[in-house]
This record gives C-alpha cells, structure tokens and sequence, in this order.
C-alpha cells in the first residue's frame, strides 16, 4: 500500500535540515485515488471543533438537535475564538478502536499500513526517533473550516513526528486549506499546498496551521492526519 521505492536515505537527509519533509507518491499505484473516493463516496463526517473550552465532536443529528439561537451563538462564539487565535472546526472520521472498526476497508487498511513495522522503521530512520504507534483520523475540509495557529507539543500523549497524508487533486492555493508553518515568534514561514498523494512530516515542536478554507473553495480537502508518538 506504502510506495516501496520511496529514497529514504534522502528523504532523511531533507528532514534533518529543518526537521519536516515532504514525500511525495507516498501510496502506490491506484490507492490514493480508492481512498479519495471512499472518502468522498462512503464516509459520514462528524464535525469537529474546538468552543468553550473544549474539543467537541457531533454528528449531523446532533447538530439537528441544536435550537437556531444556540447555533447562532455557537458559530459566533467558534469565530470570536478564531479572531483571538484559538480554535478550530472542520469535519473528521477518528481512527479510535470503535471508529477503526466499522470504517470501510480500504481506510482500515491504510491506517494499518501507517502503523505498521515497516512503516515505523521508515519514521525511526528519518527521525532518529523510536515511534511505537500512529494515531489519526480522516479529515475534510470544506468552506470556512481552518485550524489556528499551535505546535502539537502534549508531552502526556507521547507526540513526537506529526503527518498529514494529502488526499485532494487540483487543489488551487486560493481556495485556503495550506498547511502553514510559523517562526517560534509567530512570523509566518511558508506554506504547503495539500500535494495529492503527499506525506508531510514535521516535529510537533513546529508552529503551524491550516488556513482558512475559503467560500469559492470548489471541492473539499481530504487527509489523513495525526501523530507518530514514541
């Protein structure tokens, strides 16, 4: 499922530069494009967002449930939070045992061959880091979605090398949805386009986003994101 031609030697050069790199044709042959179109076809998207204080996860139906003015207040209170920096909302499948086990096929596949043996060797190589496992899910982003700036530094939870696994063709850098990377003082660096068929790397200790999806985004931007932990 994972390209075995990948040039890990220079892959491992590139990311010791900087501590990130990007792999591009990470998947072989066909697969990318049979999980785009699971992901598309098969998937019901939960959202995922960040208020009040706390993670949230609903479903459509719970969503439903929510009176106009509590969701009046709630779509502002996710846009004041963004304004202040803080926050995020976009839609996901988490990879968790239960969610893991009633996923179609090909997603349980994939995220199997991310944790598998050879897959966390290849990480160890280019890291110099020992992971043990991979979390993740899937994730959608569509119009006005984003995820403000912050590193992914919990030393709890053991995250060590974040991954973003790019799923999206002829995605135009207008549309929002980078992956954009910030100075420790939080000055902008670059950004990276979501690549189709793309495995971005970075330590945790990077500051970074993923910017503001945009209301003339045509398509949604599918990935495969989480953390290899040690």
């Amino acid at each position: 499922m994972i390209n075995t031609d990948l040039d890990i030697e220079a892959i491992t050069e590139r990311y010791r530069v900087d501590r990130r790199v990007r792999i591009d044709n990470f998947l072989e042959g066909n697969v990318a494009n049979d999980v785009l179109e699971c992901l598309a076809q098969q998937v019901t998207f939960e959202r995922i967002f960040f208020y009040l204080g706390r993670f949230h996860v609903f479903s459509d139906e719970q969503l439903a449930k929510l009176s106009e003015t509590e969701r009046a207040a709630m779509e502002q209170g996710l846009l004041d939070q963004a304004a202040q920096g803080v926050g995020f909302d976009y839609r996901g499948l988490r990879m968790d045992e239960a969610h893991r086990a009633v996923a179609p096929q090909i997603l349980q596949d994939l995220f199997g061959a991310m944790n598998s043996a050879e897959q966390l060797e290849r990480i160890h190589r280019c890291s110099d880091i020992p992971v043990v496992s991979a979390d993740g899910q899937f994730t959608r982003y569509d119009s006005g979605h984003f995820l403000t700036r912050h590193s992914d530094q919990v030393v709890q939870e053991r995250r060590r090398i974040a991954y973003v696994l790019n799923l999206t063709p002829r995605w135009h850098p207008d549309w929002g949805g980078m992956l954009q990377f910030f100075e420790q003082n939080g000055v902008p660096r670059d950004a990276w386009e979501p690549r189709f068929n793309s495995l971005s790397l970075f330590d945790v200790s990077h500051i970074h986003s993923v910017t503001y999806v945009t209301p003339f985004a045509a398509g949604s931007r599918f990935a495969l994101t989480g953390w290899y932990r040690d």
